[in-house]
């Protein structure tokens, strides 16, 4: 039912803030009734038909049903009938007339017939009782088979693109399928069947051709189930051979090839499908067949691989029903209804990046934040001392409030500073002005624009959502966030309530204890910069502090039904935040150790395709097959034992600490003393506040905090080093991401396999559940499934009701970003399939996906045609390639940067500093000659030594460098740069996004949820204050006592 939408005016809001909650309620407690009616109606209906064929008398134990009175009435008179007809003939002696034979002598009753009753009426019950069990059965496989024709169905529609791919897009890729054919065949022989429908399964079915005869080398090393690859590979190979008669037998084939692929769509104006292969082949009798009724679906396509039974299903779709799911580009709407503009204008996704002004000021910020980080970095290598090792590291690191500028260095260095400076200035001056480029007008703002946007969601009070699982954004109203919010903190078991004065309190706590942290680690000298770290969130004012306390607030699952929430608890800026990251930092590395861990669906990858298990086995006379078995960690974090998943973590640090030899035993105790301390930091005592409420999590890891996935990680390590199951043969395989489990296991049956981890995975306080399968089982965002041989293959997974958001075409994202993404899928692709022909038909559905986004087809098919292969070859690759060394500018996308030149800059810098180098060793063969080979090489410039003799050497006075970065030269000493390492060091410029719609959705999504809550804040505020002490000051020393 859908609830109504009642307006009302804002100063009536204002006036009276619970009207809103109580008509929210009413229509609440009206459904409650509604549905507890409807139970109960039902209820009553099963238990009428249950009475119906009672035997026994459910009021009287020992008395008769109706049911059982009205069939002994019917036996009664049956028997009533049979025993009146039941004769049998009487003989007497035989006689001399008869000649021995027996004489008859008339029929008497039969009184068998009343045995017989009396048999069958003490048999009635277990027959009727067996009957019911067998009609109970049939009926459980036929739901059981309808449940897995309906999951097939989705299955295959989910394979179905749901997005804008154009007709004349089609045609183009249809002539140049055609065009392809024709050059490789000749003109005669290579027409493409005109009744063919203009449609996607065209190219999907036919994508292996296409790509086996552009390139068909590649494919045939590729492909490792032989087909059109390895058949494209052998037509090569007898072409340079040049022999005659096999290119004959290599043209026949491929003629033969392209008459099944025209054969196949024969007939499918009217959605039928003419196969030649086996596994396709079609039934004349199968006329009942409909696509969106699963239950006419026949049986057979429950035994064939997933892929055929999808294929199956999608060919036979109407036309119609197929374009009409590639045109779903709309917005998930839950419990509202957008006007369609303003579903079409979110439907560009959050990932659309709003156009920014012509900014050149962008690029001498850049220049001058890169000059002074520059000077830092080389002023403080050149103190280092011998021996001394950098301890510095980036993920510690403060930013500080402001930063002093570095005062230039030597003069040599200062060249090349000056050189890049001229570069930047020709740039800059040849950059077009904002006039000459066509200014504002050439800029695209949405339609309707933003603010119209905003004006209507929060007039509405409306959210912009991100989905779980990632399958697009999503609008819901106010009301059902705060309903599902509440429904989640009103759990007595999860969350507590608290006033202001616990929740200062509390801050109070955490604050004091986040110092103890930070003056242990600076007397222990533990690391240099975790002093400063461990207190980079406190403040000294209280409502800064209260204002940090992260906000509650839910995701909707659109893929259950009814749509349900799962909760969010941003921790980026609590307290107790540095003490997480800490000990989420320290488990870093006995996390990559840890065995059962699957770290990505690449790990994933490497992992499987290092196996090699038959699908059956014999063991002990018992044939077992090979199961896909997938588990899931109910609601994982909340019902984690804490201090034993501390116990565990620390355990496990101890150990990983014991294995290595660079890190003292004094040492390593001070950090497992400091990551015990931070262990209770960060998991004791989470706040969050929602609609001017404050709450605390009772129980389980801390949600939002950066520890909880490594501790729930190592938790359920823990329970698994210590099973037994996990070493038994029958277990193939067994991995964990987090929550989501996956095994391989020989097993009789899918129950014997599920129980089989049932019984021997377990988690403490935590409940697991499993499903098997000797088909196909879906994990992350793969399909693992038994291809024909009944080998393990995998390939991508699609998640239903995914609207497949990408960076649209009109984004302000550089173009180099698009590509850089589209390429990036590629790659995710290929990592998600086993096989060559799932990785070709996924490029084609990401192509058509990214077309669908408005992404001219014609570059979508130039970067597939360059990618596609350097990808699939590189999928299982273990190491990534070594990170260079750069200088990086550091700035935002803008358009001003698509007419500057990094490399330009980075020429002129580097040869001002060899021009630098050379000049001040002029005249010092032995010094030059233990140089950069470089310097040797540059050509000498009088203008450079002139400006050397102006400023009267290399060296400022005062400089305390140290001995080994300094040089001697002709006109006294200079400053190595290239023991620096600049001359080798490539330049990038580093561009971070400007606003996106998913900024402004989370702003948005502020206003409309913290709108009301306000008031109720100043009230707790001002009730808080009236019980404070007057001289109380909300200080940092005031809250330590000191």
């Amino acid at each position: 039912m859908k609830v109504p939408t009642v307006q009302y005016v804002k100063s009536f809001i204002v006036a009276n803030p619970d009207v809103p909650n109580a008509f929210d309620a009413s229509v609440s407690t009206f459904q409650d009734e509604l549905l507890t009616h409807a139970i109960q109606l039902k209820t009553a209906e099963v238990n009428f038909l249950r009475q119906s064929i009672a035997l026994a008398d459910p009021e009287d134990a020992n008395g008769a049903s109706p049911a059982f009175t009205s069939l002994l009435e019917r036996l009664n008179e049956r028997f009533d009938s049979v025993h009146r007809n039941a004769k049998k003939a009487v003989f007497g002696p035989p006689t001399e007339e008869t000649h021995g034979r027996s004489t008859f002598q008339g029929w008497v009753q039969d009184d068998s017939v009343v045995s017989e009753y009396a048999a069958f009426v003490a048999d009635v019950p277990a027959i009727i009782t067996r009957a019911i069990a067998i009609v109970d059965d049939a009926l459980l496989a036929e739901e059981t088979k309808a449940e897995k024709k309906r999951n097939l169905k989705e299955s295959a529609m989910m394979d179905v693109d749901e997005h804008i791919t154009a007709k004349s897009i089609q045609s183009t890729i249809d002539k140049r399928v055609a065009q392809l054919l024709s050059d490789k065949k000749g003109k005669s022989k290579a027409k493409v069947s005109g009744d063919s429908p203009n449609h996607r399964i065209n190219t999907l079915l036919m994508v292996e051709s296409w790509i086996a005869l552009e390139t068909g080398k590649a494919c045939g090393k590729a492909s490792e189930s032989g087909g059109l690859g390895v058949e494209a590979e052998a037509t090569r190979k007898r072409s340079r051979e040049g022999t005659s008669r096999e290119e004959s037998q290599g043209t026949a084939r491929r003629r033969i090839s392209i008459e099944e692929s025209e054969e196949r769509f024969k007939g499918e104006r009217q959605g039928e499908l003419t196969v030649s292969s086996p596994a396709l082949s079609l039934r004349d009798d199968e006329s009942s067949f409909r696509w969106d009724h699963p239950l006419t679906y026949p049986d057979w396509l429950l035994t064939v691989p997933l892929h055929v039974a999808q294929r199956y299903i999608v060919a036979r779709t109407p036309i119609v029903v197929l374009e009409s799911l590639r045109y779903r580009a709309t917005i998930h709407e839950i419990e509202c209804s957008l006007p369609r503009e303003i579903g079409l204008h979110l439907s560009v996704g959050f990932k659309y990046m709003l156009p920014t002004k012509f900014n050149t000021d962008l690029i001498w910020k850049a220049w001058d934040d890169f000059v002074d980080r520059l000077r830092w970095s080389c002023f403080w290598k050149a103190q280092a001392l011998d021996g001394l090792e950098d301890d510095f590291d980036p993920d510690y690191y403060v930013r500080p409030i402001s930063r002093k500028r570095c005062g230039p260095l030597d003069w040599a260095f200062e060249h090349g500073i000056k050189c890049g400076g001229r570069a930047i200035v020709s740039m800059v001056s040849q950059i077009p002005s904002d006039v000459q480029t066509g200014g504002s007008s050439t800029i695209r703002t949405p339609s309707p624009p933003v603010s119209v946007l905003k004006s209507y969601l929060t007039s509405h009070e409306l959210v912009v959502l991100a989905t779980d699982k990632n399958l697009g954004c999503a609008v819901a109203p106010r009301s059902w966030i705060v309903d599902k919010t509440y429904s989640l903190l009103n759990s007595e078991l999860d969350y507590v309530e608290l006033d202001i004065k616990d929740v200062l309190s509390i801050l109070r706590q955490k604050v004091r204890v986040m110092t103890d942290l930070s003056q242990w680690a600076s007397v222990k000298d533990v690391q240099p910069q975790l002093p400063d770290y461990f207190m980079s969130q406190l403040s000294e004012d209280e409502d800064d502090l209260l204002r940090h306390i992260p906000r509650f607030y839910v995701i909707p699952k659109i893929h259950k039904t009814p749509t349900a929430a799962r909760p969010i608890i941003p921790c980026h800026s609590v307290v107790q935040g540095p003490a997480g990251k800490f000990v989420s930092k320290m488990l870093r590395p006995v996390i990559e150790s840890a065995p059962f861990i699957i770290h990505g669906t690449k790990d994933l990858s490497l992992k499987l395709n290092k196996l090699s298990l038959p699908y059956v086995k014999l063991d002990n006379g018992v044939l077992k097959r090979l199961y896909i078995v997938s588990g899931d960690v109910v609601a994982f974090y909340p019902n984690v034992n804490v201090p034993l998943a501390h116990d565990c973590a620390l355990a496990a640090l101890a150990h990983w600490f014991s294995l290595q030899d660079n890190i003292s035993v004094d040492k390593a105790s001070e950090y497992l003393h400091l990551f015990r301390e931070c262990l209770s930091a960060a998991d004791d005592n989470l706040l969050c506040q929602f609609d001017g409420k404050y709450f605390k999590q009772k129980r389980g890891l801390a949600m939002g905090v950066a520890s909880s996935p490594d501790l729930a990680n190592l938790y359920g390590v823990w329970h698994e080093l210590r099973s037994e199951v996990l070493k038994s043969p029958d277990v193939a395989f067994y991995g964990r991401y987090i929550d989501d489990v996956l095994a391989l296991v020989y097993a009789t049956s899918e129950t014997n396999a599920v129980n089989l981890l049932r019984e021997g995975v377990q988690f403490t306080d935590c409940t697991l559940t499993w499903s098997a399968s000797n088909q196909f089982m879906p994990f992350l965002d793969m399909t693992l499934y038994f291809d024909k041989s009944k080998r393990l293959q995998w390939k991508p997974y699609r998640k239903p009701l995914n609207h497949f958001e990408r960076i649209p075409w009109i984004s302000s994202h550089p173009l180099y970003v698009k590509k850089g993404t589209f390429i990036g899928e590629l790659s995710r692709m290929a990592t998600l399939s086993s096989q060559f022909d799932d990785f070709a038909d996924a490029c084609k559905e990401v192509a058509d996906i990214y077309i669908a986004r408005g992404y001219p087809p014609m570059l979508i098919a130039n970067w597939l045609k360059q990618n596609y292969q350097t990808r699939w070859d590189t999928r299982l690759r273990e190491t990534s390639p070594p990170r260079a060394d750069v200088l990086v500018l550091k700035s935002e996308y803008n358009i001003s940067w698509d007419f500057f030149n990094v490399r330009k800059l980075e020429e002129q810098m580097k040869n001002g500093w060899l021009e630098a180098l050379r000049v001040s060793t002029f005249g010092r063969a032995d010094t030059i000659q233990d140089l950069h080979p470089a310097v040797s090489k540059t050509k000498f410039k009088n203008t450079v030594l002139t400006d050397l003799r102006r400023n009267g050497g290399t060296l400022p006075p005062g400089s305390e460098f140290h001995p080994s970065m300094v040089g001697e030269g002709a006109y006294g000493q200079f400053y190595r740069l290239d023991k620096l390492g600049l001359l080798d060091r490539r330049f990038l410029v580093s561009k971070k996004r400007t606003t996106e719609i998913i900024d402004l959705a989370a702003a948005w999504r502020k206003s409309v949820l913290t709108r009301h809550d306000r008031q109720v804040v100043k009230v707790l505020h001002r009730k808080d204050d009236t019980d404070r002490d007057p001289s109380h000051q909300t200080t940092l020393d005031m809250w330590l006592n000191i």
